[in-house]
């Protein structure tokens, strides 16, 4: 679990980087390592929302690999923090890959009937 004061410091963070790099929108992802492993306690990533060629580009690599698309979603989108999120393979795989869907979630729509 997050302290409420690491949880503000993330925000502020996502914010500030959503303005000094004008982006529509960033992702806070946070990661929780295995200290019985010697990992950190906890590992944060902050992810663009992909730009049309990111986007074309995992389309196109999902068609293949879905997991190898999701790494080169990773390091497309990756602005700053905890590299090891997208470089280390259990990391990756076991920890970041199931919240990049947040990246590429659509938003609500519905088709309307003339």
């Amino acid at each position: 679990m997050l302290t409420l004061e690491q949880e503000t410091k993330i925000k502020e963070r996502a914010l500030k980087l959503k303005e000094e790099k004008k982006l529509r929108k960033v992702y806070p992802m946070v990661v929780f390592g295995d200290t019985a492993a010697g990992e950190k306690t906890s590992y944060v990533a902050f992810m663009a929302e992909p730009t049309f060629p990111q986007f074309s580009k995992f389309m196109a690599a999902s068609k293949k690999d879905e997991v190898l698309a999701m790494r080169t979603l990773a390091r497309d989108c990756f602005i700053e923090g905890d590299k090891e999120l997208v470089d280390d393979d259990s990391l990756f795989l076991f920890g970041l890959m199931g919240q990049l869907s947040e990246l590429i979630t659509t938003r609500q729509s519905m088709l309307v009937n003339l």
